[in-house]
């Protein structure tokens, strides 16, 4: 939901390996929706064309896919977040007005569909609560409803009651990704770590392969997972995922320079390349997490690799956007590790 995206970002995110937490409500976990082919290629071209910043062509894809699917919510989500995407930065009154035609479309023509994109789109909590309840009446067996209504909830503080509302959104549609989500996060202030830890694993190993799901959303899970993994000590898992995940953000190999010197098992070169990057461009954060890369992989406990990840870590301090969260996640997750390997050596 545009009001409340922030919300889902408040916890920072990665893991693979299953674990015997139950993360089962009513029986029920993640699933894999089967989508139509042709349905399925236009949203790949879609999410291509809205990670490569075209929300135009992203948008004009979704509404296609909307037009021909009127009773898909999610394809309805999707294009309203694509609307609002278009309208760029500082646009308060085109905002203002997007939000004032899901209303006045809403009460026009009561029906669930639109009054879950009014309720998506409106900043105030008590009101989006309002036309989540209405599109209820209009279905109570309306996941996407019940889902809005958790959000809203959520927003208001009312974490026991949101919790109730979302976990009835999975109960009938195990395949709705959003309230998955929402429950880890729901999970995780509940300070239920491992069920956490665990909804958010499932979550991803479906949504990754699910284009409806954004990269931007993706990242967003992966940070929060990272943190809880890196809480829970799991510094193993943690490093893995989330250097997989800033590889795979940055391009599969984190940077082109050094990774031939890497294949050819040329350490020092590589080291040497990333060092002229940096010199360079010494702004570049992603140069400075490789050479801690480097570093730490040419002698996993040196003060040289555990100096550039405090940099890192430093440097992303306050940040706000995804890539340099994920970095400083990353590099917790190191440090951390690295704390723990050198208090288990023996001494002497």
């Amino acid at each position: 939901m545009r009001s409340g995206i922030a919300l889902l970002l408040l916890v920072h995110a990665l893991g693979a390996c299953r674990t015997t937490v139950e993360l089962a409500v009513e029986g029920s976990e993640p699933q894999r929706p089967t989508l139509e082919p042709s349905v399925l290629q236009i949203l790949e071209s879609a999410r291509e064309s809205m990670d490569a910043g075209d929300a135009r062509g992203a948008s004009d894809r979704y509404s296609s896919l909307a037009t021909s699917h009127p009773d898909d919510p999610w394809l309805a989500s999707l294009h309203q977040e694509a609307r609002f995407a278009l309208l760029g930065v500082d646009t308060e009154d085109l905002e203002a007005n997007l939000r004032r035609s899901y209303r006045e479309a809403a009460e026009a023509d009561p029906t669930r569909i639109h009054l879950l994109l009014a309720a998506r789109a409106e900043p105030d909590a008590y009101a989006a609560l309002n036309l989540a309840n209405r599109s209820l009446e209009e279905d109570p067996d309306f996941a996407w409803g019940h889902y809005a209504r958790g959000h809203a909830l959520a927003q208001l503080g009312e974490t026991e009651a949101a919790r109730k509302a979302v976990e009835r959104a999975v109960v009938l549609d195990a395949s709705h990704l959003p309230a998955w989500r929402l429950l880890a996060w729901l999970r995780a202030q509940a300070g239920e770590r491992e069920a956490a830890i665990a909804t958010w694993q499932a979550w991803l190993r479906v949504a990754t392969d699910d284009p409806r799901v954004s990269s931007e959303v993706r990242i967003a899970a992966v940070c929060d997972l990272g943190v809880l993994l890196v809480r829970a000590k799991r510094h193993e898992e943690a490093v893995s995922l989330l250097d997989a995940a800033a590889s795979d953000l940055s391009g599969r190999s984190s940077s082109v320079l050094a990774a031939a010197a890497v294949e050819i098992g040329d350490q020092d070169g590589a080291l040497s390349s990333v060092r002229s990057a940096r010199e360079q461009d010494p702004e570049v954060l992603l140069y400075t997490v490789q050479e801690a890369l480097l570093l730490e992989r040419r002698e996993a406990h040196s003060p040289a690799a555990r100096a550039a990840w405090e940099e890192v870590f430093d440097r992303t301090e306050g940040a706000e956007d995804l890539n340099s969260l994920l970095q400083r996640t990353r590099a917790e997750a190191h440090l951390r590790r690295m704390k723990r390997e050198l208090d288990l050596e023996p001494e002497g």
